[in-house]
């Protein structure tokens, strides 16, 4: 099947590590999902952020062993097509999209109207605003995304550093000014009685804090120096993040008080409450614009990756040979970008007309995150299968230890989410469950439709670029 190709040499290094730490939204994260993860984790919040990241940083090694050889817009799925076969391919790409789909609409589009109730809550009273607030979110991103792959990265390489400075140096202030109330015990599991249930089920919400960092192998055939560009940003980017990341969570612990942290997520948006307290309301104002700001961005390098992965289904021939439409001026596939705006808006609509858009957005995440889990755990398992076939020479360490504990990790985080999430009652219960029951039902799918229709899914991961 051809298509009109995506314009290669678009970003170079810079852009390609704010892929990932634009994905991620800093400033966003502080906002919502700390907040979340403290209404598990409490006093050991930092532990599970820096739990996460060590997770995420495993996760990713895989990522930085498969640049060395391969990568294209296929990101994920075409790791593991080349690996274990067409069919595990597929499987993967139905998880992958729909975690990413989920993702724009828990986070990206939910997560924006949530924070700006939080900020102003007299918004609740004015039904069904935030359905406004999502479709404006939705419409920046598809306009950036129409505009082209360089415009949309510098963009958010420009928000992300201004972003993530303010956050690193109003932290050393929090910790600074909090004095006496600075403790290592924030990184054990002495604040929540070691209840290992509790870190687990956190990380539920705090791996997303990382989630899409290693995004940005799908933008391989558009960025300078192609893979070799793609594996120095993956690790680059990681660094970056942990001090974005486990810097602020650790001041809005010892700021809050870690006694106090138990009652940290019935606040509205205490990071902000936090700010103002240590450096006044002119830090609460740039962390409340910063954090706006983040949401756009994160939605911009979201569209920027998932566009690609949509257009490398449609190249493969398993979508509609129309999703690979290029801009024939912005050189970007437009169409791939629309599809993926829609999906995000209708399922972010759906849900919360029920139970509104913060439960609506955590229903969403108790959803997709077992989505994500399974394709990293796939993914890490296809590495020492590929270096095998392909005949490279083996790293026990890269290639087989690291993969091994990434596998093992996921596997007791997946356990203890999907078990503590039976006492959580309902709706986040239901979602597990139904988060569960679709991985379950794409590989189920996934490898009856390969059996059946193979000419479908022959050439899906195929195609590859070099390093330049």
């Amino acid at each position: 099947m051809q298509s009109q190709g995506l314009k290669p040499n678009q970003i170079g290094l810079a852009q390609a590590i704010f892929q990932g730490v634009s994905y991620v939204a800093p400033a966003a994260d502080v906002a919502i999902l700390l907040v979340i993860t403290a209404g598990f984790a409490a006093g050991s919040t930092p532990l599970a952020v820096l739990f996460a990241w060590a997770v995420y940083f495993l996760f990713l090694n895989a990522n930085y062993q498969f640049s060395k050889y391969t990568g294209s817009a296929s990101g994920y799925y075409g790791y593991v097509a080349k690996s274990m076969g067409n069919r595990a391919g597929f499987i993967t790409a139905l998880w992958y999209v729909m975690f990413q789909f989920f993702s724009l609409a828990a986070f990206g589009l939910l997560g924006f109207a949530t924070f700006l109730y939080y900020v102003s809550p007299s918004l609740e009273h004015i039904p069904y605003i935030w359905i406004a607030f999502v479709a404006v979110v939705a419409f920046f991103t598809f306009y950036l995304g129409y505009r082209g792959l360089r415009p949309s990265l510098n963009y958010s390489m420009i928000s992300a550093s201004i972003e993530i400075g303010f956050l690193i140096i109003m932290s050393l202030i929090i910790a600074i000014r909090a004095g006496p109330a600075n403790t290592f015990s924030v990184f054990t599991l002495k604040p929540i009685n070691g209840d290992f249930s509790l870190l687990f089920f956190a990380m539920i919400f705090s791996i997303p804090l990382f989630a899409g960092s290693g995004t940005v192998i799908t933008l391989a055939e558009e960025t300078r120096g192609s893979i070799r560009t793609i594996r120095r940003s993956i690790w680059i980017s990681m660094l970056v993040l942990l001090a974005a990341l486990l810097l602020p969570a650790y001041a809005l612990t010892v700021g809050f008080g870690v006694p106090n942290m138990s009652s940290f997520s019935s606040f509205p948006d205490p990071g902000v409450i936090i700010f103002e307290r240590y450096g006044g309301i002119a830090a609460g104002i740039i962390l409340i614009v910063l954090t706006v700001n983040s949401y756009l961005s994160s939605n911009v390098s979201l569209m920027s990756s998932v566009s690609r992965v949509i257009y490398s289904l449609g190249r493969d021939g398993v979508l509609p040979e129309s999703v690979t439409k290029m801009h024939p001026t912005h050189h970007s596939p437009y169409i791939s970008v629309l599809l993926l705006e829609i999906g995000g808006i209708i399922i972010a609509i759906v849900p919360s007309l029920v139970y509104g858009p913060f439960e609506g957005a955590l229903v969403l995440f108790s959803i997709n995150i077992f989505a994500l889990l399974f394709t990293h755990l796939l993914v890490n398992a296809s590495l020492p299968i590929y270096v095998r076939k392909m005949r490279l020479k083996l790293n026990a360490l890269s290639h087989i230890v690291l993969p091994a504990l990434s596998i093992v990790a996921g596997s007791v985080i997946i356990y203890y989410s999907a078990m503590t999430s039976i006492t959580e009652g309902n709706p986040i219960t239901a979602a597990v469950i139904i988060g569960l029951a679709y991985v379950l039902f794409a590989t189920i799918f996934g490898f009856a439709y390969g059996s059946m229709k193979p000419e479908k899914i022959s050439e899906i991961g195929k195609f590859a670029v070099e390093e330049t």
